[in-house]
């Protein structure tokens, strides 16, 4: 069982600056803390209920992470969710370079996205659809916030956001397709061709950021065939 020291530290993960500087975070709940352990993700320790830990001890694959059983009450005391989920793991935060631009391939910049269940739901489609990466700008929400890891529904792992390093824009080829979503572009459905390229979605209340506007190649929205909502949130437009 950890001891107050360790909970201490554990609870201090739920704050970005603790998870930079350290260079850890956690994330909670069965099934994630499943797929971690038979990936090839660094998860450094796992903490969970005994039952949780005597089925996680016989997986096949489970690289011999280490397993510490928590009490209900402790678990309750480190959790970010109101009703925790058998354990979780603690995991290094892997450092992403953007280094590798594929011609033909399919790009996701996210640009100040700062709702985490966004960002989660974000995340998840670019591992369903095989997004070759996805590109968080600096005022993004942190991809290591819990809320953010529960949405993306163990998405995390195979697809890692790469965070915005200054130069990012810099690595990409002059002639890279570039296309935003925007309500000011023409509309998805007449003339807009297989896509190959960056994909930028934007904040939903503030639109496209100035530090990127002069660097899209072409912008397009979702028409409506009816009065509706002003706009979709990210998640839902992406």
């Amino acid at each position: 069982m950890p001891g107050k020291k360790i909970i201490s530290f554990l609870v201090s993960l739920h704050q970005k600056k603790y998870r930079q500087s350290e260079g850890l975070f956690f994330a909670e709940g069965r099934k994630i803390i499943t797929e971690l352990i038979q990936s090839e993700f660094p998860v450094q320790q796992v903490y969970g209920s005994a039952q949780l830990l005597e089925e996680l001890s016989v997986l096949e694959g489970s690289r011999g992470v280490l397993l510490e059983e928590i009490s209900p009450a402790e678990l309750k005391k480190i959790s970010a969710l109101s009703n925790p989920q058998d354990g979780f793991a603690l995991c290094k935060i892997p450092f992403n370079r953007f280094n590798d631009f594929r011609p033909g391939g399919l790009y996701l910049y996210l640009d100040g996205i700062r709702d985490p269940g966004n960002l989660g739901s974000l995340i998840r489609l670019a591992d369903w659809f095989g997004v070759d990466a996805l590109v968080c700008s600096p005022d993004c929400v942190e991809w290591t916030n819990p809320k953010v890891i529960q949405a993306s529904m163990a998405s995390f792992i195979r697809k890692i956001p790469i965070i915005e390093e200054d130069d990012f824009w810099d690595t990409l080829p002059p002639d890279v397709r570039i296309v935003a979503a925007d309500l000011e572009g023409e509309e998805l459905y007449r003339g807009f061709q297989g896509f190959a390229g960056m994909f930028v979605i934007s904040n939903e209340a503030n639109g496209l950021s100035n530090r990127i506007e002069g660097r899209i190649t072409q912008k397009v929205h979702i028409p409506t065939p009816v009065k509706s909502a002003e706009s979709l949130n990210a998640a839902n437009a992406a």
